[in-house]
């Protein structure tokens, strides 16, 4: 499985940027029901997932000048969803006394870590030690992270027993974890590596999963 996204939206952006309308209904219809789910996964709200997806594609108008046909336009446009996302949970979180305080603890850490170093970069390192991992573990990680699959199904369907499957992902998030602390150390020596890494890393994996 392939997790680095290929351009596909060459021809779509190009004419967005002159400004056909017809262009930017394609890339909506496109993108919209996935970026709503991808807010809606954080602020479980509809209105807030709404007006997400609503300011995401009212940004791209507005700038559809500067835009990069030959970026990657799926990227760049979750970049701005996740932005607006962290910003209105942020803000929940401290208005509202939001519960899931792992969420939000891994939110401020990446806040913090994106003051220090290229938060693009990590995802796609992340990526990459995805594609790393030995093929079954690979798979199970996969299916649990990225499919949501029970650890019971994943069981059934590989034909491995429920531990199995639970030593695979422990030992992939150990691999990921360590590798990943060791990239973020290497891109700012003095990034300062909490015990939310793990919090983190999740919320990455989240933000792939939907690239």
């Amino acid at each position: 499985m392939t997790l680095i996204c290929e351009n596909n939206d060459y021809k779509h952006v190009n004419r967005l940027k002159d400004g056909d309308v017809c262009a930017f209904d394609e890339l909506f219809n496109k993108y919209s029901e996935r970026l709503y789910l991808f807010s809606l996964k954080y602020l479980k709200s509809v209105e807030d997932a709404e007006e997400i997806v609503q300011a995401v594609f009212l940004y791209i108008w507005e700038n559809r000048k500067g835009l990069k046909p030959e970026a990657s336009f799926n990227s760049y446009l979750f970049t701005i969803a996740y932005n607006l996302v962290k910003k209105q949970f942020l803000k929940k979180a401290r208005d509202n006394a939001y519960k899931d305080e792992i969420l939000y603890l891994s939110l401020e850490e990446e806040d913090c870590l994106n003051k220090a170093i290229d938060y693009k970069c990590l995802l796609t390192y992340v990526e990459l030690i995805i594609e790393k991992l030995p093929p079954k573990r690979k798979e199970v990680f996969i299916k649990r992270k990225f499919h949501e699959m029970p650890v019971k199904d994943i069981a059934v369907e590989m034909g491995i027993s429920p531990n199995t499957v639970e030593n695979h992902l422990t030992a992939a998030q150990n691999q990921m974890i360590s590798e990943l602390q060791g990239e973020i150390q290497k891109l700012n020596p003095d990034a300062i590596i909490t015990k939310n890494l793990m919090s983190y890393l999740n919320f990455l994996l989240l933000f792939i999963s939907f690239l």
